[in-house]
């Protein structure tokens, strides 16, 4: 495929798509900033207009924006400061606060009508109903951008290379700050007063979609990097060997169907291969991406090939990793999503019919229940140790049912046995837990002394009113 994209003439190609642009785009969406004030008030009960506000308060919730220029800058620093002492504030209460980030994807933007603005808040007064994060303040910040251009179909789709470029620009930029804020008053200024645990007064939980996914990695990739390597002794610097334990960044880190080839992650998953974790090592990112995923399964190779037809020379790098000879192949590491390389799995998500239950393969010895069937990628695949702090995981189509699957009542489940699993290897947490009596309040196989993640996800599942599969 990559070898017959790459006859296509590139002038031509740039020339067709800027005139489609420059005749579709008349019904293009604006550019400036959605969130311009900050009001107060309860937008439930119409009380106040919170449609271009940046802080949003509702009975069981707060939600707050934060929106980017095409540039990747912050639009408003006076309204993102409000934003950040206002979740200061809260961070500093006796309860503390539960953040849930999302950063949406492409087609999207931070409009109180768009679908991404609707699910989250969904998803927010869920987790609060459920008392996902215990008694702790709920509020939601999400992450704007210009993800979507036009109302018209075909400018919509042609937007795809420009959106892409936006979503790097903004990893790169306003991102990273707002991650690293955040961490900085949900987790940094308690890490010195409490030995037990930094994160166990508050909750902080990253959540990416499509490029939103792609922000993600751009903005922490870094920083991630930075830990992993660090926790390697520098002498021996060969073979697979023990390793310290990495702290989180947040509780939950989770990309669904992310829009990002795996060239931008394969150097974290070299490093964390190269390292044997114990039992205490948390996940430091949840990657899933659905069998039902067209978007980043077909389109996303394509969109990719016309873009880098002109400038990719790839190469062939051969590895040694967990003592097996792998090779990196630059073409698919750039054609192929994070979530679709079977190079780098590490689990297979499913519902099986037999059990009628929810089963997990671990992507080790038998590839072949992990999906990984031909002998080429079974070659290549490097291989998945226990406690790898990175997930890769491919689900069926039951549990993701399409790209834009977001926040369906799995996905949700999902998400808050992250959140327990977390918290079930941190002292703070338990030692806050049990003087709050949280975890006598907690479903079968989500407290702390008998933590199951099987055991659960599927309890939630029944919190979540999830119908199982037909």
């Amino acid at each position: 495929m990559f070898k017959f994209l790459a006859k296509v003439n590139i002038k031509l190609s740039k020339l067709f798509v800027s005139l489609c642009l420059g005749a579709l785009l008349s019904g293009c969406f604006t550019s400036k900033q959605i969130r311009t004030e900050i009001v107060e008030g309860n937008c439930v009960w119409d009380e106040v207009d919170c449609s271009e506000s940046a802080i949003q308060q509702y009975p069981q919730f707060d939600l707050a924006f934060v929106e980017f220029t095409e540039r990747g800058n912050l639009f408003d620093r006076d309204n993102v400061d409000k934003v950040y002492e206002f979740i200061n504030s809260e961070a500093n209460t006796d309860r503390g606060a539960a953040v849930f980030v999302f950063v949406h994807g492409w087609k999207h933007n931070a409009e109180d009508k768009d679908s991404n603005v609707v699910q989250f808040k969904e998803f927010l007064a869920r987790a609060a109903e459920n008392e996902v994060v215990g008694q702790r303040k709920v509020i939601g910040v999400y992450l704007g951008w210009r993800g979507d251009v036009s109302r018209i179909p075909v400018a919509r789709h042609l937007s795809y290379w420009t959106r892409k470029s936006v979503a790097e620009e903004v990893g790169q930029g306003g991102a990273t700050e707002v991650f690293s804020r955040l961490h900085q008053i949900l987790v940094a200024q308690f890490s010195e007063v409490d030995n037990q645990g930094p994160l166990h007064k508050n909750n902080y939980v990253i959540i990416g979609h499509s490029f939103g996914g792609a922000i993600i990695v751009s903005a922490l990739h870094d920083l991630l990097l930075r830990d992993l390597i660090s926790a390697r002794p520098v002498i021996p610097i060969d073979g697979t060997i023990d390793c310290k334990k990495v702290n989180r960044f947040a509780d939950a880190l989770v990309l669904l169907n992310p829009a990002i080839e795996a060239n931008k992650v394969i150097q974290l998953r070299e490093a964390a291969a190269r390292c044997k974790f114990d039992d205490k090592q948390p996940r430091l990112m949840h990657v899933l991406a659905s069998e039902a995923d067209n978007a980043t399964q077909i389109f996303f190779p394509l969109g990719q090939g016309v873009r880098l037809m002109k400038t990719l020379v790839p190469k062939i790098l051969p590895r040694t990793i967990n003592d097996k000879s792998v090779v990196l192949d630059e073409t698919q590491l750039n054609l192929v999503t994070i979530g679709n390389l079977e190079q780098i799995r590490t689990g297979y998500l499913f519902y099986s019919p037999d059990t009628q239950d929810w089963e997990f393969n671990r992507c080790r010895d038998d590839l072949d229940s992990c999906g990984i069937r031909s002998s080429k990628n079974k070659e290549n695949h490097i291989l998945t140790l226990p406690n790898d702090p990175l997930v890769f995981i491919q689900t069926d189509k039951k549990f993701i049912r399409n790209h834009n699957d977001v926040f369906g009542c799995y996905v949700q489940s999902y998400i808050t046995a992250i959140i327990f699993e977390t918290q079930s290897i941190d002292t703070g947490y338990q030692g806050r837990a049990i003087a709050a009596n949280e975890s006598a309040q907690r479903s079968f196989g989500c407290n702390y002394s008998d933590f199951s993640f099987k055991q659960c996800f599927n309890n939630q599942l029944s919190d979540y009113d999830c119908e199982l599969p037909q």
